[in-house]
């Protein structure tokens, strides 16, 4: 091969990867797949996908939120800072200056953004995932009418109820048809 392809004709799969997705100009495949590692982790894209929805939290609010006490908890938020996941925050006028304040990065909310388009089904849905505030954060944080999650469910809740009974009710006629018809499933 020649031209782009060069370093494939040594073998270097790896420099032709990197240089062809990331060209040195914003990231590198070692960064990417690091953060990557990082997410491979539940609990860890689990805590990301947390300070999605939160925007910024404080580690007091992620350890009652996990269930972890803060050394646990520790670990896997280095895990995420090592790989530009998330970052620090200095704490808010108004908030506790002695806790550690988390915000997801631009990195991390594309992330799960990402992993949104694709598992739940496009920019659409995201807005109703970022709904949570930390309470320490509350004074000075979303005022800005978005409505949540469980705003939304409540709202939709008879229209999947309606959409339940129909659903059970096609079932019924399908089992009386194949009874009727002497079909077994």
């Amino acid at each position: 091969m020649v031209g782009l392809d060069c370093d494939l004709d040594e073998g270097d799969v790896v420099s032709h990867a990197d240089r062809r997705l990331f060209d040195g100009k914003v990231d590198s495949i070692e960064a990417h797949v690091s953060r990557k590692r990082a997410l491979a982790d539940q609990f860890r894209y689990s805590v990301l996908y947390l300070l999605y929805e939160y925007g910024e939290a404080s580690r007091t609010r992620l350890c009652e939120d996990t269930g972890r006490d803060g050394n646990d908890l520790q670990h896997h938020l280095r895990e995420l800072l090592d790989t530009n996941l998330i970052a620090r925050r200095p704490a808010p006028e108004d908030a506790d200056g002695r806790r550690t304040y988390y915000r997801v990065t631009t990195l991390g909310k594309q992330e799960i953004e990402s992993d949104l388009e694709h598992i739940v089904g496009g920019n659409r849905y995201t807005e109703r995932h970022r709904c949570l505030v930390d309470t320490a954060l509350a004074d000075s944080s979303r005022d800005d009418g978005r409505i949540c999650a469980r705003e939304i469910l409540v709202d939709r809740s008879s229209e999947v109820d309606k959409l339940n009974k129909q659903r059970t009710s096609l079932r019924k006629q399908q089992n009386n048809f194949r009874e009727s018809t002497g079909e077994t499933q």
